[in-house]
């Protein structure tokens, strides 16, 4: 058993710079949630992971560099991507990918919106106390050949991100109001230290002249 990662490019446009940033990034960000790739075919790229908060992570993680890439590429392209995870199991036989999660898996990609992630509520079950997740519930849907409907769930990533991007912003205003507060406070404190100091030097020289006359 699993957590299978499932991507696929619903649309691909550009020069050859938008299908090599495409690759990297699915490469480069698996590998960096801890995932393996373990299949690459076409538009579909599958991929392993063991813990299933390090798919939903790589997802999110995925999706908002392709936003990113689209808001600053305009003139060059777009990547949408649709992603879905499922907890199942997953077998190789005579090279080849089987079992049902991986069946399962690749047949989520196709209810899947663009520019969306679905999980399923076995990966739900494995993520809702670790991650700080905003869920919208799809509701049951007939997935491929699957027997009975399954319970789906979509991954509000743009809100996590929006909100991150909200918090550091926040984080950034509170620390130059509490910079400029300190700031002044120490100024004024620098400032009467100053006052201080020089009275008292004036006070030394009146006093050795005193003691001079006398």
């Amino acid at each position: 058993m699993a957590t299978l990662f499932g991507s696929q490019f619903d649309r691909l446009e550009g020069d050859a710079g938008t299908s090599a940033y495409y690759t990297e990034v699915m490469n480069g960000r698996i590998s960096h949630h801890r995932g393996v790739v373990v299949q690459s075919a076409g538009s579909v790229v599958l991929a392993e992971f063991e813990d299933a908060a390090d798919a939903v992570n790589c997802a999110i993680d995925v999706q908002e560099r392709f936003a990113q890439y689209n808001k600053l590429h305009l003139d060059k392209g777009m990547i949408e991507a649709k992603i879905g995870i499922h907890f199942g199991e997953m077998l190789f036989s005579e090279g080849k990918l089987e079992g049902v999660g991986v069946n399962t898996t690749t047949a989520l990609l196709s209810i899947v919106p663009v520019n969306k992630i679905y999980i399923t509520r076995e990966v739900f079950a494995r993520v809702r106390m670790l991650l700080p997740l905003k869920l919208e519930n799809v509701g049951k849907k007939n997935i491929g050949s699957l027997p009975e409907p399954r319970e789906i769930l979509s991954v509000g990533w743009e809100a996590v991100t929006g909100n991150l991007e909200a918090s550091l912003k926040k984080l950034r205003e509170d620390d130059l109001q509490r910079a400029t507060s300190i700031s002044s406070k120490l100024g004024f404190v620098a400032s009467t230290r100053a006052i201080v100091i020089f009275l008292f030097l004036i006070f030394l020289i009146i006093l050795i002249k005193i003691l001079k006359w006398l």
